[in-house]
C-alpha cells in the first residue's frame, strides 16, 4: 500500500513539473519561432517611429511604421525599449516580407536564436519526457 501511494505522489509530482515546464517554455517557444523565422525569411529595411507609450518601470511600448517599397500595404510593429524615442526617428530593421508585423529593430546579421532554441530543447521536450514519465507512473501504479 505504501509503495502504490509513493508511486501516486511521485507520478503526480512528475505530471505537474512537466506541465509547468512546458508552460513557462511557451512565450520561449513564441520568441523563437519569431527570431528563426526572421533569420531565414527576414529582410533588412527601415523603419520610422511614429508613437510611444509610457509601459512603466522606465519602458516604453514604441510604435513603428516599416518603410515598403512601393505598392505593398503598409505595416506596423511596437517594441519595447528603455527611455523614451525621438518620434520621426529612422531605425534599421528587419521584417519579414510575407509578414511584415513580424520584425524587428536591427540587422539581419545580429539576429541570433540560439539562447532561445536552448531553452525552449531542455524545458520543451524536458518538460515533456517528465510529463510523460509520470503518466507512465501513474499508469502502472494504478493498473489502469
Amino acid at each position: 500500500m505504501e509503495n502504490s501511494t509513493g508511486g501516486l505522489i511521485v507520478g503526480f509530482l512528475m505530471v505537474m513539473a512537466g506541465t509547468a515546464a512546458l508552460i513557462t517554455q511557451t512565450t520561449t517557444f513564441v520568441l523563437y519561432r519569431r527570431l528563426r523565422d526572421l533569420a531565414r525569411h527576414g529582410v533588412e529595411g527601415e523603419a520610422v517611429s511614429v508613437d510611444q507609450k509610457y509601459a512603466g518601470t522606465g519602458e516604453y511600448h514604441i510604435h513603428y511604421e516599416i518603410r515598403l517599397a512601393d505598392g505593398e500595404p503598409g505595416a506596423e510593429f511596437r517594441e519595447r525599449q528603455r527611455g523614451m524615442a525621438d518620434l520621426g526617428t529612422v531605425v534599421p530593421v528587419v521584417y519579414d516580407r510575407r509578414k511584415p508585423r513580424r520584425a524587428k529593430r536591427g540587422f539581419l546579421k545580429d539576429i541570433d536564436y540560439r539562447g532561445e532554441r536552448n531553452i525552449v530543447l531542455v524545458f520543451g521536450y524536458g518538460g515533456l519526457a517528465v510529463f510523460a514519465g509520470g503518466v507512465a507512473l501513474l499508469v502502472a501504479v494504478n493498473g489502469w
